[in-house]
């Protein structure tokens, strides 16, 4: 399995989250005014072409920052909203109704033709 690129959080000592770093190519601080995103461009096409794979969020910001090839956003599939989620699993948990048998024409009666 190939590594992933992740951004680290900062933020106070309660946030800190755990987990192995193998190396810290950047930081990223979106609440901050303006946004700070510093990395280190080398080391991460360095990892890229060991076989390293940046998330989703990484990957856009890298072809931002012009490192990568910016992203198409237009090629992109949309996330469902909640309310067409809920509409498409209703629709299909639902069983279709059966048809009405077709009525059978009764003996000694002819259809009028």
């Amino acid at each position: 399995m190939a590594p992933k690129i992740k951004l680290q959080r900062i933020g106070t000592a309660k946030q800190k989250l755990g987990g192995a770093v193998v190396e810290v190519l950047g930081i990223y601080h979106p609440r901050q005014t303006p946004t700070l995103f510093e990395v280190k461009s080398d080391k991460v096409l360095e990892w890229i072409k060991r076989g390293a794979q940046p998330t989703e969020r990484v990957r856009t910001l890298l072809g931002k920052a012009g490192i990568l090839p910016a992203v198409d956003f237009s090629q992109r599939i949309k996330r469902k909203t909640k309310k067409a989620k809920e509409a498409g699993e209703a629709a299909t948990a639902a069983p279709a109704a059966p048809a009405a048998p077709a009525a059978a024409p009764e003996e000694g009666k002819e259809a009028a033709a």
